[in-house]
């Protein structure tokens, strides 16, 4: 029971994150951490988010650590800012400025060619729904800030929040962190 109920935020936040870019026009392949934060709106999904942070503040240290460690393995970490994900971007993907994607139900992702230093996404997935765009600002290579609009239905009903991330490049070897990979875009 306590690990379904930090398992669904989990899931619908990992939707979201979907979308979380770590590329520019020289974008490196490779092992990246993305800092994620609900922003704005977020209901009742927010309120999952909270309470899974509780639960596993509120856990025996053995119970508490066997969790964290089952979610490291899929390079997430959660804390009390939010939800650090490590993702591991392939040559091939960082060529396509493809994004990372958690397979947590189909997915579609676009996006718009770099101009400047941003580019806009869009995405959909589902079980559970969620659908998003965003637009991504990149710093350098090795470093980006995105803002995403997604919405929901991972609680049951219709949310729509608001994440706001930091990625950094950590190095070129992804280490246990597998890449995930879409089919290739038609």
């Amino acid at each position: 029971m306590t690990f379904r109920l930090i398992a669904l935020p989990l899931c619908a936040l990992a939707c979201a994150l979907a979308a979380q870019p770590a590329m520019a026009q020289t974008f490196k392949p490779g092992l990246w951490e993305i800092n994620n934060k609900m922003g704005g709106g977020g209901g009742q999904l927010a309120g999952a988010m909270a309470m899974a942070q509780q639960q596993l503040a509120g856990m025996e240290p053995g119970q508490r650590k066997q969790i964290e460690a089952m979610m490291a393995k899929q390079g997430v970490v959660i804390s009390n800012d939010g939800v650090v994900a490590k993702m591991c971007v392939t040559p091939e993907m960082a060529a396509r400025q493809q994004l990372p994607i958690q397979q947590h139900g189909n997915c579609s992702y676009q996006h718009a060619p770099v101009v400047g230093n941003s580019m806009s996404f869009s995405f959909s997935c589902t079980n559970p729904q969620a659908n998003g765009e965003g637009r991504a600002t990149f710093t350098s290579p090795v470093a980006y800030a995105a803002s995403t609009r997604v919405t929901t239905t991972a609680t049951g009903s219709a949310e729509t929040l608001t994440i706001e991330s930091a990625g950094r490049w950590l190095g070129v070897d992804c280490g246990a962190i597998k890449p995930v990979l879409l089919p290739a875009a038609p």
